[in-house]
């Protein structure tokens, strides 16, 4: 399929969409286009994290004639020699991160502990963004492994506040919910109203949120947390408090600064890194369950697997449902994958397939939804149990039904 750009975006952003998809969808640079990227490259109108990210997917393609152009930015011949290229853009970067980038280069994956000694690097306030960039999206197009999460994820947990990092307080067992941060751009969210049905079963229900780091930008789970009225918890402690009508809303920015900052970097990074899968593992509480979605079938099991090492006991990912949440489709089934630990530390699997009559004729199709619409349809059915809104209604009706059904599976199984 043929990639169509924007000719008024800036020429890398044109070229991060071109080389930066992923082992079968990445395509060649045009002539045109790579001329362009040179002369924005000597001129410095690239971004540092742009041009790592631009690097790090040419280099996983493989660099064709017609992309030999870009040498005008550096000196003959470098593009011939891909770890000459690399010293040349990561110069500003510590000598540990250089070395990893020439692993990555070779074909290497990283063990645990360098995964971890990495992400100290990625999270620090060390110079060498175009190291950055080039990490982050060099993981993400050749896939990183379940050892380079784990690593990466624990670096993350030590950059969280001290509020952050006390035990949760005693009470009900806690539920996350973590949708991914880009939010949707073609339907509304229900997902303070999936908070509010676990909170009536027993739960405290914590939401991870955060700032939009893309690629989608119309409206997150936070935007319409605030149209709600909704605040940011400042803390774990309080859990302790009465609980709130949708939940608990984790802000990305109050547990780590660390973490926040990186959203400025995914903007000029264009592609979703590592990080639009890992931030949403992050449990400040030790929370008992997450529900996190899959919409592309490889990171189903990824998912799970990050999960379990993260510590939750339970896990529900909710595999192909609308794109951007965990909320059903009404016009096709959905598969939840759920783990369960075990007394010895290991984890039952099991694949539930729930299968919704079709209520409608089409699917909800809305075009720029805005967070205060959202937001009044959710106002609505807590007030009336109606929205006004049929498909919303008929969604909410089936994932609570649907997830309600996961948990059932999960309280039977966790030991």
């Amino acid at each position: 399929m043929a990639i169509v750009l924007d000719p008024n975006e800036p020429a890398i952003n044109r070229g991060i969409k071109t080389v930066g998809i992923g082992k079968k969808g990445s395509k060649s640079l045009t002539p045109e286009l790579a001329l362009e990227i040179a002369g924005d490259l000597r001129s410095g109108k690239v971004p540092d994290a742009a041009k790592g990210a631009f690097f790090a997917g040419l280099c996983v393609k493989g660099i064709e004639p017609q992309e030999e152009v870009l040498e005008q930015a550096f000196a003959p011949g470098v593009l011939k020699d891909p770890l000459r290229l690399l010293t040349l853009i990561t110069a500003d970067a510590p000598e540990f991160a250089q070395w990893v980038c020439a692993q990555l280069l070779r074909g290497h994956t990283l063990d645990r502990q360098t995964a971890y000694d990495l992400g100290k690097f990625l999270f620090s306030d060390e110079p060498g963004d175009t190291a950055r960039g080039w990490l982050a999206s060099f993981l993400r197009v050749r896939y990183e492994t379940d050892e380079e999460y784990e690593g990466l994820l624990k670096a993350i947990d030590d950059t969280m506040a001290p509020v952050f990092k006390v035990p949760a307080p005693h009470g009900d067992p806690i539920l996350q919910i973590a949708e991914p941060f880009d939010g949707v751009d073609h339907s509304y969210m229900i997902t303070p109203l999936i908070g509010r049905f676990f909170q009536k079963e027993g739960y405290r229900v914590v939401h991870q949120v955060g700032r939009n780091s893309g690629p989608k930008f119309d409206m997150n789970l936070w935007d319409i947390a605030q149209a709600l009225g909704e605040a940011p918890a400042q803390g774990n402690f309080e859990l302790a408090s009465h609980k709130p009508s949708f939940g608990w809303f984790f802000h990305q920015s109050l547990m780590s600064r660390a973490l926040d900052q990186w959203v400025d970097l995914r903007h000029q990074m264009i592609k979703r890194p590592f990080l639009s899968t890992l931030e949403r593992f992050v449990n400040p509480l030790k929370a008992d369950i997450l529900i996190a979605s899959a919409f592309h079938p490889p990171y189903g099991e990824k998912m799970m697997t990050i999960a379990e090492r993260a510590g939750f006991k339970g896990v529900m990912i909710v595999r192909n449902g609308i794109e951007g949440t965990i909320a059903f489709p009404l016009l096709r089934g959905v598969k939840v994958l759920l783990s369960a630990r075990q007394g010895d530390g290991s984890f039952r699997r099991h694949e539930l397939i729930i299968e919704n009559p079709p209520a409608v004729d089409v699917e909800e199709m809305i075009e720029k939804p805005k967070a205060s619409e959202n937001a009044d349809l959710i106002k609505n059915y807590v007030k009336t149990g109606v929205s006004g809104n049929k498909h919303f209604d008929l969604r909410v009706g089936s994932t609570c039904t649907g997830l309600n059904q996961a948990l059932i599976w999960l309280k039977e199984n966790i030991q």
